[in-house]
């Protein structure tokens, strides 16, 4: 185990079954721990914990409010995923995209949809500096949508 802090994200699903199948057989992560309400994942290093709501979390039409993922290094890492993702057929959340297209905030997105309804964005910035810094920059996400 890496020295390094680890970032944890706890979040809701319906099926701990259908979760388990889809982060590890279709997106590739490691199973962890299991219990009949929680299932322990590691994604790109870090943890990530299923907590089975059998009402389900609250559905969005989109990325917004809340959505997860990993920001690859390489762009060859993110087309990877996303053949990968269509070979095993995952849900895409829309098509992938070019975002900020020739600004410094350039960056690729891939959504992903899991068997609960959440959103995982997976990308890769061209300039790495935008990944957490640009303070004088004053965009972040997509503007929302306010039909």
């Amino acid at each position: 185990m890496s020295s390094a802090p680890l970032f944890h994200l706890a979040f809701p699903v319906v099926d701990l079954e259908a979760t388990e199948h889809w982060y590890v057989q279709g997106l590739g992560c490691r199973r962890g721990r299991r219990s009949a309400e929680a299932l322990v994942l590691e994604l790109g290093g870090h943890q990530l914990v299923a907590h089975l709501e059998p009402d389900g979390p609250q559905q969005q039409k989109g990325i917004y409010p809340r959505h997860f993922g990993l920001v690859f290094a390489s762009a060859g890492e993110l087309e990877a995923l996303e053949q990968q993702a269509r070979a095993r057929g995952l849900r895409l959340g829309g098509t992938p995209r070019l975002r900020f297209a020739g600004t410094a905030l350039e960056h690729r997105s891939l959504f992903l949809i899991d068997p609960s309804g959440n959103w995982l964005e997976f990308k890769h910035y061209s300039n790495p500096e935008a990944i957490t810094g640009l303070e004088d920059h004053h965009l972040v996400g997509d503007q929302k949508s306010t039909g």
